[in-house]
């Protein structure tokens, strides 16, 4: 799958989880049968760095100096999936199903 195709799958799943966001890990295992751990998280950050999405990292609850991570679509990432703003070539967002 193109990158720009895997950003738009992940901040349209984002939008689908809106208010609340997924932990990293349950990310991955959505779509680790597809692509590759590396190619996940460079498009999470891509979207990070664009704005279109947040990342929260908390204590783990169990394991002493680790964390969890989490994303969250921000609005302008909702913004960018409703159509609401200019289109974003590195984004290719999915028509809903």
């Amino acid at each position: 799958m193109k990158n720009n195709m895997l950003r738009g799958k992940i901040l349209r799943l984002l939008s689908d989880m809106y208010p609340d966001g997924i932990e990293r890990t349950s990310l991955i295992g959505i779509y680790h049968a597809y692509e590759h751990v590396d190619d996940i998280d460079k498009s999470v950050a891509y979207l990070i760095d664009k704005g279109y999405c947040s990342k929260t990292e908390t204590p783990h609850p169990y394991k002493a100096n680790m964390f969890v991570t989490y994303y969250k679509i921000t609005p302008k990432g909702i913004d960018l999936i409703e159509g609401n703003c200019e289109p974003d070539t590195g984004i290719l967002i999915p028509l809903e199903a």
